[in-house]
């Protein structure tokens, strides 16, 4: 499990002094005195970044983000990129590195999680449209046949998905032109003079 460091003596007493005796009475102080909340964020975002520079493998890191969600932020991200850039131009090149493989990881880790609170719909339908060819989209389709075949499903496909170049917008022309056929084909098949 995650530990970060004891907090430092001085910042410690500040938040006796404050009163704080759980996370409720934390963050009212820390919304109560600006200056409480700077030094505490500096001390947490500091601990972090130690936690996350030593972190020895994937699970570890997993482990860290449960726990401590703000590495999961555009800011911490970026301050570690900061880094990386920082460890290079000192020609530390094995911090550098390092560091990289912990930032792919966590960038995994973060898109996993982004993809596991997407709904069963989304998730059905980007599967569809990411299916490397014809064959795993038809089978995308079939292993999530109940979200595919829903007007929902195909106005999602049509409406919300966006393409940066031509081959992108062909390929979400293709993929929604699948989906209808799918639907009719299953629409086809279902009805009672194919019984």
């Amino acid at each position: 499990m995650t530990q970060l460091p004891p907090l430092p003596d001085d910042l410690k007493n500040l938040l006796v002094a404050a009163g704080v005796r759980d996370d409720a009475s934390l963050h009212a102080a820390l919304d109560a005195d600006p200056d409480l909340r700077s030094a505490y964020e500096a001390w947490l975002f500091d601990s972090v970044i130690h936690a996350f520079a030593n972190t020895q493998n994937r699970e570890a890191l997993l482990d860290l983000s449960e726990h401590v969600p703000m590495i999961a932020t555009d800011d911490f991200i970026a301050t570690v990129q900061r880094a990386i850039d920082a460890a290079l131009d000192m020609g530390d090149y094995e911090t550098a590195e390092a560091l990289r493989q912990r930032l792919e990881a966590l960038k995994e880790i973060r898109a996993m999680k982004a993809y596991q609170r997407q709904a069963p719909l989304a998730r059905a339908v980007i599967a569809f449209v990411q299916a490397a060819d014809d064959e795993a989209a038809h089978r995308a389709y079939a292993a999530h046949r109940d979200q595919l075949n829903t007007d929902e499903a195909e106005k999602m496909l049509v409406e919300d998905f966006e393409a940066n170049d031509d081959k992108a917008r062909a390929h979400l022309r293709r993929r929604a032109a699948m989906l209808r056929a799918l639907r009719r084909a299953d629409a086809g098949a279902a009805s009672p003079a194919n019984s």
